[in-house]
């Protein structure tokens, strides 16, 4: 019996180390100013740990811009990483000073990773936000009885046209624009709405509403209905703040298209859903929507019992709009009983349950390599707009 015992250990313990190996990292850094600096490799590994001493990069003794780590157990499956001076304000960035992408790499065996660092996005000004770009501050939100900062962004020809402008209502506004006011699990990264919107043609004015910074009250607030988790909630006060006091204010000061087929609302995660939900109950006000990975999983089911509740007259507005849904195939969470949901089955359960009543206008847009992030974010907007231009 023993001996059947140590066996079956001795089988365990080969096949963990089989699913699990030793990696390499060797880094060149073309920044001779910060060589003397301490360097820290972050990732999935250490839950994104900026400045972990386990993982401080050495420097190699003869070649002076090469640092080097080696990292046993990395498990079997995907690897992302990132490197930093031991903050997230000093990430790698580009030679331009803009923050570059996870590195993403499937890891089956022992590896050696080649990567190199240009620059660090300390070195260069904080804010990514535009020159003009406006910031309301102190906004009151009568149907909250709170302020909130509201940032603007008009067209480069606004001043100089006398042209009216389509509208997108965005929520998490301090992370549409600007790397300053991010924040994130990966860093401060940005949405580059502005940059997006240049992009093609420039001939949107985004309007940005900035979340409260408490986590507990920014769930909240774009929650629609009670859940078990959050059992009081503002969402339906929130988006009657869009609706009835925002939206009035922006249409009394700038020059908009103020018809529903020229007024749009978007946001991602909790954003995307109560976004989903502002276009099933404003057909009338909103014509477009952008449904960025909605967190149906956190919604206890309400969405479908909304849905099946919805009159003829709403459904027959519905059907004018148009849903720009986006979901990402690596988009995991794990809720609160351990159970694992994959949040891109969630958009497709839901369209398959709900598509037959809704009978929605939709393009749809899963991206299989997408994770839950302003990265994916980031795409999804610009895949949006781009899908726009083009006269979905």
């Amino acid at each position: 019996m023993k001996k059947y015992v140590f066996i079956v250990l001795m089988m365990v313990m080969s096949m963990q180390a089989q699913n699990s190996y030793k990696v390499r990292f060797e880094v060149s850094v073309e920044d001779f100013a910060h060589t003397d600096e301490r360097i820290y490799l972050t990732g999935n590994f250490n839950q994104w740990n900026p400045q972990d001493e386990r993982y401080l990069l050495q420097r190699d003794s003869q070649v002076a811009n090469l640092y080097t780590i080696e990292v046993e157990n990395i498990p079997h499956g995907v690897l992302e990483y990132k490197f930093t001076r031991g903050t997230w304000q000093s990430l790698e960035s580009s030679n331009e000073g803009r923050l570059v992408n996870l590195h993403d790499v499937v890891i089956t065996n022992d590896t050696i990773l080649h990567n190199t660092i240009p620059a660090w996005r300390d070195q260069f000004k904080a804010s990514t936000a535009p020159d003009d770009l406006i910031v309301l501050k102190n906004f009151y939100m009568p149907e909250l009885n709170r302020v909130r900062d509201i940032r603007i962004y008009l067209p480069k020809d606004y001043e100089s046209s006398h042209k009216e402008y389509p509208v997108w209502y965005m929520h998490d506004g301090q992370d549409l624009f600007d790397e300053a006011t991010s924040e994130g699990r990966l860093g401060p990264v940005e949405w580059e709405v502005d940059e997006t919107i240049e992009q093609y043609g420039d001939q949107y004015i985004i309007v940005g509403i900035d979340h409260d910074y408490e986590k507990n009250l920014r769930e909240v607030e774009y929650s629609f209905f009670s859940t078990q988790k959050n059992p009081k909630v503002e969402g339906q006060q929130y988006i009657a703040f869009v609706v009835k006091t925002l939206k009035p204010y922006i249409d009394a000061t700038y020059r908009t298209k103020k018809e529903v087929k020229y007024t749009g609302i978007a946001g991602g995660s909790l954003g995307g859903l109560i976004s989903l939900y502002a276009g099933l109950t404003y057909p009338e006000t909103f014509g477009k929507v952008g449904v960025f990975s909605p967190s149906i999983w956190q919604d206890d089911e309400n969405l479908d019992k909304y849905v099946a509740s919805l009159t003829s007259t709403q459904l027959d507005k519905i059907q004018q709009q148009k849903y720009y849904i986006y979901g990402g195939g690596r988009e995991n969470r794990k809720k609160g009983d351990g159970k694992v949901v994959k949040m891109d089955e969630d958009i497709l359960r839901f369209l398959e349950t709900n598509q037959g009543r809704l009978k929605l206008n939709h393009q749809l847009n899963i991206n299989p390599k997408g994770k839950h992030g302003a990265w994916y974010w980031q795409q999804a907007f610009n895949w949006m707009i781009k899908t726009e231009s083009n006269n979905f």
